[in-house]
């Protein structure tokens, strides 16, 4: 009997010692594929910080940054350069559209001071993390400084959320309000590129005026544009300025229309008579340079986007064209115990909405942004989510099936634990999830700098006419 008891106890302690020696182990690849680490107390331990519990999932092939080509019996070689601290834009198009390509070229020629006859067009989808312009109005300045243009983009028409953006000053009447994050009575088809819309009275009016002296570009534009619907026609009037004033005159359609006036502005004012309006939203900009429009949606994982309306985008890509279509979301869709299964369902309802931008957009660039560090407090310590790095591993995943760039924005603000460090200057809330302007200021610079060293990579690569 006590020969049995022994040699259990001998047993469960070689197995005991086994387990640690396996949870020591540093991590071990077959090929790319990097194995899952043996966690001892995977099935007690509960810590955001557990990092054992988090799978690795397999990170995609990146596409080769240095190619040779013979061209003339000369040998040309080109590889892409990424400075130092600068997180690169990894393309998975493999030169196809939707990838960087189209909006590099774009970029280029506006460096090149070359008449496009519009401007070029950046649509930065996001979640609360970008309300109230945070990170978009920076960027968007730091863009028009490179590449010229000015004024503050697309403001919906009746959103009270605009009051918060330091951008724009504005103001509006005789208009209801549907969102997509407010499901009663919204109807997608009804919905606009932003994912609300508004309904009109008899006379509805939108006032608008530039207001950030920080970002000076978007407090004077040389063009505003109004866009609805009207399904009995409707009588638009313009006063540009305070003084200035254009009438215009819409025959019904079903689909979307726009008015616009062209000249120096710094504020713009419009009301709608007529019945069967459904106005959109306004846009302040140039037609020169670069105009960038943020739409941001409060709790928004992105999935709704896959239920717009597939004939109203492609009405948008045909009076409103865009050369970047950025998609930043995943806060909204995990929590410290989100699953591999659960993560794979996001994904592939993430991949719908890029399909069908896929097809509305064809020609545009698609750059997949992940999401941002997400922090987590344990024992007093602000750390990184646990699931956070799995996620943005996934949404790397997914641009690469989708043929999109990507850019890790978690590694562009810090990486593990950036959350933490902007709470000990007072430069995030106290969720760890939302971040200050003065905070976005500094991640607007970096995902910039990407932006730059993207655009000059495909520059030297096209003057060595390497495809």
């Amino acid at each position: 009997m006590k020969d049995n008891i022994y040699r259990t106890f001998l047993l469960t302690a070689l197995v005991v010692l086994v387990l640690l020696s396996l949870h020591l182990l540093p991590p071990l690849k077959i090929g790319d594929t990097e194995l899952r680490r043996v966690s001892v107390l995977s099935d007690i331990s509960d810590s955001p910080f557990d990092k054992e519990q988090i799978d690795v999932i397999p990170k995609p092939v990146e596409p080769r940054t240095d190619q040779t080509k013979i061209i003339a019996g000369k040998k040309v070689s080109f590889k892409e350069i990424w400075p130092k601290g600068v997180e690169r834009i990894v393309d998975f198009s493999a030169g196809k559209a939707n990838g960087m390509n189209h909006f590099y070229a774009m970029l280029d020629s506006l460096s090149r001071k070359r008449q496009l006859g519009r401007p070029v067009r950046i649509a930065y989808y996001g979640d609360s993390f970008i309300e109230s312009d945070i990170l978009t109005e920076y960027l968007r300045d730091m863009l028009q400084a490179k590449y010229g243009g000015g004024g503050v983009g697309w403001i919906d028409a009746g959103n009270e959320l605009i009051s918060y953006k330091p951008t724009v000053v504005c103001s509006f009447s005789g208009l209801k309000e549907y969102m997509v994050m407010k499901k009663d009575g919204y109807s997608p088809n009804e919905a606009s590129i932003s994912e609300r819309y508004y309904p009109a009275s008899s006379v509805a009016s939108l006032s608008l005026r530039g207001g950030y002296k920080e970002c000076p570009r978007t407090m004077k534009w040389g063009a505003s544009r109004l866009y609805l619907k009207t399904k009995s026609g409707c009588g638009v009037t313009a006063r540009v300025n305070d003084s200035i004033v254009k009438s215009f005159s819409l025959s019904p359609s079903s689909n979307v229309q726009f008015v616009e006036t062209l000249m120096p502005s710094t504020s713009i004012s419009y009301s709608v008579n007529g019945s069967g309006n459904t106005l959109y939203g306004a846009a302040l900009e140039t037609d020169n340079g670069i105009v960038l429009d943020n739409f941001s949606m409060r709790g928004s994982s992105g999935v709704t986007l896959s239920t717009l309306n597939a004939g109203m985008l492609s009405d948008f890509a045909r009076i409103r064209p865009y050369d970047l279509i950025i998609f930043q979301f995943g806060t909204n869709a995990i929590t410290a115990k989100t699953n591999e299964k659960e993560m794979e369902m996001y994904m592939g309802q993430m991949k719908k909405v890029v399909d069908l931008f896929k097809r509305c957009f064809p020609g545009t660039s698609i750059l997949i942004v992940s999401a941002p560090d997400r922090g987590a407090r344990v024992n007093g310590t602000i750390g990184t989510m646990r699931t956070l790095p799995l996620l943005v591993g996934y949404q790397e995943q997914l641009a690469s099936q989708c043929g999109v760039g990507f850019y890790n924005l978690f590694q562009s603000m810090g990486g593990e634990g950036a959350m933490g460090r902007l709470s000990e200057k007072n430069m995030c809330s106290k969720d760890f999830v939302h971040i200050s302007h003065k905070a976005g200021k500094g991640v607007a610079h970096g995902v910039f700098k990407s932006i730059l060293a993207g655009q000059q990579n495909w520059t030297r690569k096209s003057r060595l006419q390497i495809n």
